[in-house]
């Protein structure tokens, strides 16, 4: 990973050197086009003054004159080289001792007014020439400037040396963040690899506050859920275990009872009774897990129709009215007409099932249970409050969580599976609803359902 950061920023370094000198031969590309184009204008307008002050004659004083107006004009002009001579039907005569672009242009050249580029000495020389005409003599000019008019390591240069600092220091900022990021990577790697080999306590170092911190506090959170869920499912396992050996101790306890011959005849009935609802403790249990497994794993089936919900959740009511006379609490039921609505049937009366039982259990004698159903265009509001012990506000939370309430508030109710109140959360997902706890300690609990009139199935039905 370091090596892949180091060559990343360094290509990136390189890119940006190179694109930086594109630049740079563009701005150099337009210097000499600007050059050329003034070095013409220049030599015009001498071409021009030089007509205007030499003689038509051009006799041996003459040219002693056009030679001192040359060295005037090159000063004023700032040209680096300025040469004449005489063009006639004998060649061209240069009227200076010594010339240097005059033997160097091309026959005929001087007659085309362009900017050409000549070598002396090691030195780029930008030339041209204007061809006058003084009295019958045709006179040629020659300009010449050493290129360009600005040197171009005076940008080039530092444009350049700009570039590789920048370069330099790209290459050392990578060294330095391929070392950090290397180390911190190196962290989350090593705590990557304790998790996947089950030590749920790894944690990778979190550092500073950008995306790599925040992937570490990611990974911190997910390894710290892996942690709760794994001491849930052992708090799980062991509740479970907990609630399936009572009933299996008693059980046993009066199969060897009987099998001895030391329970007496008229304690038969006793007997039976108490195997009959240990047996159907077990059972219950063993159902609620099934179910809980399947609604988890979304495997279990759903069968939407069209139902007059009052009317189901009536004959729903009526099924637990029995049992609440039978353990003292009041069971009230308030129930609007809502239409026909489309859900499954059986999930509904699971759901109320569910709920009332629990309501039933941890609320005591003379309480009351609460039933109640309202709706909407959208959806129908089913709602179970009762008189029990409530639950603490920090508790609420955790409610649905498996075997939580049976944990906690097991003094108040030791019967039930404890997981009602889970499948009840599964149950609600799957039919796309929500499902709200209100509870104060003290003065009971209200389980609010909301699901919608059309309830479409949100994954595949086994059947």
């Amino acid at each position: 990973m370091r090596r892949r950061i180091f060559w990343g920023v360094l290509v990136a370094a390189v890119v940006a050197l190179l694109i930086g000198l594109a630049p740079g031969a563009v701005i150099r590309r337009q210097q000499l086009d600007a050059n050329r184009a003034e070095l013409n204008r220049q030599a015009e307008v001498t071409a021009r003054l030089l007509g205007d002050q030499i003689q038509p004659t051009l006799r041996s004083d003459d040219r002693l004159q056009l030679r001192q107006t040359l060295r005037q004009s090159r000063l004023i002009g700032g040209y680096d080289y300025l040469e004449a001579a005489i063009v006639d039907g004998g060649g061209i005569r240069s009227i200076l001792l010594d010339p240097v672009l005059i033997p160097m242009l091309e026959v005929g050249a001087f007659d085309r007014p362009s900017v050409r580029q000549f070598d002396i000495n090691g030195t780029p020389v930008f030339a041209t020439s204007r061809l006058i005409r003084v009295g019958e003599v045709r006179l040629l000019i020659v300009f010449g400037r050493e290129e360009p008019l600005l040197a171009a390591r005076s940008f080039t240069g530092p444009l350049a040396f700009g570039l590789i600092a920048g370069l330099a220091l790209a290459l050392a900022v990578s060294v330095l963040v391929s070392r950090r990021l290397g180390r911190r990577l190196a962290g989350l790697e090593e705590a990557a690899i304790g998790l996947a080999s089950g030590d749920l306590g790894a944690r990778a170092p979190v550092e500073g506050g950008d995306d790599l911190a925040e992937l570490s506090s990611t990974f911190n959170h997910m390894a710290a859920s892996l942690q709760r869920s794994q001491r849930r499912e052992r708090d799980f396992l062991m509740s479970v275990g907990h609630d399936l050996r009572t009933p299996l101790t008693t059980i046993r306890g009066y199969a060897e009872g009987l099998a001895a011959g030391i329970i007496e005849p008229e304690d038969f009935p006793r007997v039976a009774d108490v195997l009959h609802r240990q047996t159907d403790r077990l059972s219950r249990l063993v159902e609620d897990l099934m179910l809980l497994a399947r609604l988890e794993a979304r495997e279990f089936t759903m069968r939407p129709e069209r139902v007059d919900l009052a009317a189901h959740v009536k004959e729903i009511v009526e099924a637990h009215r029995v049992r609440a006379e039978k353990l003292g609490v009041r069971f009230e039921a308030h129930i609007q007409p809502v239409g026909i609505v489309e859900v499954d049937p059986d999930r509904v009366a699971q759901l109320l099932g569910n709920l009332v039982d629990n309501a039933l259990r941890y609320t005591p004698e003379q309480g009351s249970v609460v039933l109640s159903l309202t709706g909407n265009p959208e959806l129908f509001t089913l709602e179970i409050a009762d008189t029990g012990p409530g639950i603490d506000p920090e508790d609420i939370p955790r409610v649905f969580e498996r075997l939580y309430v049976a944990q906690h508030y097991r003094p108040v109710r030791p019967e039930g599976s404890g997981l009602g109140l889970s499948i009840v959360k599964e149950l609600v997902d799957a039919l796309g609803g929500r499902v709200d706890v209100m509870s104060e300690p003290g003065h009971g609990t209200t389980v609010r359902l909301s699901l919608p009139k059309a309830v479409a199935e949100p994954f595949p039905v086994t059947r």
